[in-house]
């Protein structure tokens, strides 16, 4: 008897669910449909997979992976939809798996309403052509809608799914902020804090302290179906911190203006967020009530030119930019830039930026000069770089090109055998379809061939690991003797000799009467 795996996909939230954790009725009418399919053919159903509010281009849609994942077990015979468009509407998934992985795991596939049946040679050019077809309308659909979201912009329309952080989104019309009576303050402090001379840290310190649930905790408390992904895995989640501060006073929705259109997703198929010029940016002014004051924001961003302007020369003094982490908690070590009196000199320092922006308690809380840092990496990187040329330890790897010929020789070997088992898999499909053999004949003869495939694929991945360790150990040698080849001795840490030589630096917490400890971790 047959096993079936019945598919079921919704892509839009349907308006006759009561609770969004029921079944559609439409999922409840596919379900039903295929079913009875199932019982007037006598077929077994060996089990039901449903991904529900997914589109069809979504290749991350849990319960079709669970069902690829059965089919590939070979715990399933057939595969059936309602629709092709249900299994998936990316031409790309229809070929992989239809066409091309179905066959290999002697897997069909079966659509009731578009008549698709993977058996049935003569209609694969149609299941194609429907392919297509779904592809062209859900394009045709995202480009529609993402006009359709352009215009509501430009028209000083809130296109958001939800409201700002000291806003609510007005329950007598969804495109428009009203302002939440219970955050707003909390924004107007912000603003106030900040043009008080009040740093990051002190702000989000203050707001913590307070209990002041962050805007994501906020959201969570007010509307349930809010996910945010990086909070979910971030370990200050439910705290203010430096970037949440960061992003709200640099957001001029709070003066009235309606920004939007600061990215997008690359297309329809990939929703990976490009930037968008800040020139074309959709600002509409006017559109719902301020928070802050035009006084208030043109103050902020006087302040945070003059902070920016301090990132850059802290850029430019520090080589060791992106590389210095706390050795406690792991986090980023944030430079702070001063100046002598003269104004003549620049000097830098880093402190654990967990325990700046006061987000977590870290005990690493002593500050460590930059220039401190650089010569004690550039002493060690010298013992190193004499060490090396003294002993002639940089010696490449001498492999005999017999061992790496052996290894290719037994790997082409392997991928030939690989292919004619293939072939002998598509010879006996082709058997079946023209009656040559029964199906039971073609699943045993077919397995045992993917069997021996599979098992040469695994010493074929084994050799190709080796030549890589072979290539990787050659190149490693190679590249640690041309490199210390052009360092005879180091006298300042400049950007290039950081990226040349360190991976990270881990800076531990300063202790009475005992040396910091500076734990560098070398790119050889």
């Amino acid at each position: 008897m047959a096993k079936v795996a019945i598919y079921l996909r919704l892509s839009d939230e349907d308006r006759d669910k009561k609770f969004k954790t029921d079944e559609s009725e439409s999922i409840q009418n596919q379900k039903s449909m295929l079913r009875d399919y199932c019982a007037e053919r006598n077929w077994e159903i060996y089990d039901i997979y449903c991904d529900e509010d997914y589109s069809g281009i979504d290749k991350n849609r849990p319960d079709f992976n669970r069902m690829i994942k059965d089919c590939e077990a070979r715990k399933i015979d057939i595969v059936l939809c309602k629709s092709q468009s249900r299994f998936s509407r990316d031409m790309e998934m229809i070929e992989k798996y239809i066409h091309n992985k179905f066959i290999e795991w002697g897997v069909r596939f079966i659509s009731i309403v578009d008549h698709a049946d993977s058996n049935d040679v003569s209609n694969k050019k149609a299941r194609q052509i429907n392919g297509l077809i779904n592809e062209w309308y859900l394009e045709d659909a995202s480009e529609n809608i993402r006009k359709t979201l352009k215009h509501k912009r430009e028209q000083g329309e809130f296109t958001g799914s939800f409201a700002p952080y000291g806003y609510l989104i007005d329950p007598d019309n969804k495109n428009h902020l009203v302002v939440d009576e219970k955050t707003a303050p909390i924004v107007q402090d912000i603003f106030n804090w900040y043009n008080q001379g009040w740093g990051y840290r002190r702000i989000v310190m203050e707001l913590n302290n307070r209990n002041i649930p962050n805007p994501s905790t906020y959201k969570h408390l007010n509307n349930s179906n809010y996910v945010n992904k990086k909070e979910e895995e971030s370990r200050c989640c439910g705290l203010w911190t430096h970037s949440t501060v960061y992003r709200i006073i640099r957001n001029e929705l709070y003066t009235g203006t309606l920004v939007q259109g600061k990215s997008h997703n690359v297309s329809y198929k990939n929703k990976k967020r490009v930037n968008v010029p800040k020139e074309d940016w959709i600002r509409v002014p006017n559109t719902h009530e301020a928070i802050i004051t035009m006084d208030t924001w043109k103050m902020t961003q006087e302040r945070l030119k003059g902070r920016e302007r301090t990132s850059k020369i802290t850029m430019e003094l520090s080589p060791l930019g992106g590389k210095v982490r706390c050795a406690l908690c792991g986090s980023p070590m944030s430079r702070e830039v001063w100046h002598d009196k003269n104004k003549t000199k620049t000097y830098y320092g880093l402190t654990c930026k967990t325990y700046k922006v006061g987000a977590m308690n870290c005990s690493n809380r002593s500050q460590i000069n930059g220039a401190v840092l650089e010569s004690i990496i550039v002493e060690q990187l010298n013992k190193y770089i004499s060490s090396y040329c003294q002993m002639d330890l940089i010696v490449l790897e001498k492999q005999k090109s017999d061992t790496s010929h052996l290894f290719r020789d037994m790997l082409k070997s392997y991928e030939e055998k690989i292919h004619i088992n293939e072939l002998k898999i598509a010879d006996l499909y082709d058997d079946k379809l023209e009656g040559v053999i029964t199906k039971e004949q073609y699943l045993m003869f077919s397995r045992k061939y993917t069997d021996e495939i599979d098992e040469l694929s695994q010493k074929c991945e084994a050799i190709k690991t080796q030549i890589e360790q072979m290539e990787d150990l050659s190149k490693h040698s190679t590249n640690i003797r041309d490199v210390l080849k052009r360092y005879e001795h180091i006298d300042t840490l400049t950007r290039d000799v950081a990226d040349e030589f360190i991976d990270c630096v881990y800076v531990g917490e300063k202790e009475d009467g005992k040396d910091r400890k500076i734990t560098i971790n070398w790119k050889f």
